[in-house]
């Protein structure tokens, strides 16, 4: 199937990646969870091959699982490497933790994990997604949660808010008792990475959201269920998109397909100040638009992130027949009430604008950030329903139970 198919199907990729063959180790081990727990061992990491992420590389060391994540941190770029051992590891010694070199100071986690502290949107996806959501004990803030079943938990107190950013209590961080705590951190004042790393317990940045396409993002379904003991149902996840996830691969390989195939042409991104700001090319929402089957005005960029003048949107806005991810505005009288101009757009005058936040928690949170990341499939068969105006009841439209909907035509029904 083209060139994806000399490199081997997706399905194959994630396989390799949760099922990382073992190898032979003799050293002990601490099982601390704090990083450089003393073990030694010189072998070096061999990385079974993920496709598409930037951000996360798993494999073996020393016979023990092992991953490595990136973090783009403002200007910096965090480096953090996990040592995962099931208890049979521990209990035989037959693991070790690279006491030098590039795995030293790694940290080491038990697995499979049963107590989660989880703090972004994303994370609660993956777990939801592998059914391992009884295991989170703690939220940032459950009003964001929109999975229904962990907001009630949530709102009985059966999973307890501990806050995020500069609010998390990091008091109720330390009674939950987690085998692990999730976060993220961008380099902003909202960032709580720093506070939690100076508890005595182990903590792990997830990138996910900085990756550049919906299969990279579905990836670290591999990493998720390495540490929750769930490679099968991981498995059984990645095949049964068949041959779909092969055909997204495809596209991935040539960002140019869909113009050549005359698909609808669609505009991205909003006015802020009378700046308008596009994803680039090569950013998360032109690839997620390329998979759907639109031709993106900028596709041949290859940037993550744009800004042009009202006037230079203006000249080619009448060539776009789909407007996608309007900003934060979800009616066209809150896209006039920010920038009247707008209204002259093309897809703004044929009502042919696609946001992405079809299904939201009562305090705001988009599944978007949630279920869709770990749903690749689902969300493009949904966005390609938008683009090319698909309706429900027509052929053509995506017959799921329940119903997986991200993105709406703004014009065609109120939240």
């Amino acid at each position: 199937m083209g060139g994806f198919a000399v490199r081997g199907a997706f399905p194959a990729a994630i396989c390799l990646a949760i099922c990382a063959c073992g190898g032979d180790a003799s050293r002990g081990a601490s099982g601390t969870g704090k990083p450089g727990s003393g073990w030694a061992c010189a072998d070096s990491a061999v990385f079974s091959p993920m496709e598409y992420s930037r951000m996360l590389r798993m494999g073996k060391a020393c016979g023990a699982d092992v991953a490595e994540i990136r973090s783009v941190v403002g200007r910096d770029t965090l480096v953090k490497r996990f040592v995962l051992l099931d208890s049979a590891a521990h209990a035989a010694g037959s693991a070790g933790v690279v006491a030098d070199g590039a795995w030293k100071g790694s940290i080491v986690l038990r697995v499979p994990i049963s107590r989660a502290v989880v703090l972004s949107s994303a994370q609660i996806g993956f777990m939801l997604r592998l059914g391992v959501e009884d295991r989170i004990v703690g939220v940032g803030a459950g009003a964001y949660i929109v999975d229904s079943a962990l907001a009630a938990k949530v709102s009985q107190g059966e999973v307890l808010e501990v806050g995020n950013g500069p609010q998390v209590s990091l008091e109720k961080v330390v009674s939950l008792k987690p085998d692990l705590v999730m976060t993220f951190a961008t380099g902003g004042a909202y960032d709580d990475y720093d506070r939690l790393s100076t508890l005595e317990i182990p903590l792990m940045l997830t990138s996910e959201w900085q990756e550049e396409s919906p299969l990279a993002k579905f990836e670290w379904i591999s990493l998720f269920a390495k540490l929750f003991g769930m490679e099968a149902r991981a498995q059984e996840i990645s095949a049964g998109y068949g041959e779909e996830l092969s055909r997204m691969a495809e596209k991935e390989t040539d960002p140019m397909s869909a113009c050549r195939e005359n698909g609808p042409r669609v505009i991205a991104g909003m006015a802020y100040g009378g700046v308008w700001y596009a994803p680039g090319g090569r950013s998360y929402t032109a690839s997620l638009i390329r998979q759907a089957g639109g031709c993106y005005l900028w596709a041949g960029d290859t940037t993550r992130e744009m800004k042009f003048s009202l006037e230079e949107i203006f000249a080619v806005a009448d060539s776009a027949d789909v407007w996608v991810n309007p900003g934060i505005y979800g009616t066209p009288d809150d896209i006039l009430a920010a920038e009247p101009r707008l209204g002259r757009i093309r897809p703004f005058r044929e009502k042919r604008v696609c946001q992405n936040d079809a299904r939201k928690s009562a305090g705001g949170g988009n599944d978007f950030f949630e279920s869709a990341v770990s749903r690749p499939v689902e969300l493009v068969r949904n966005l390609h329903e938008c683009v090319f105006g698909i309706k429900e009841g027509e052929s053509g439209t995506i017959s799921e139970d329940p119903p997986y909907k991200w993105y709406r035509n703004i014009y065609n029904f109120a939240l």
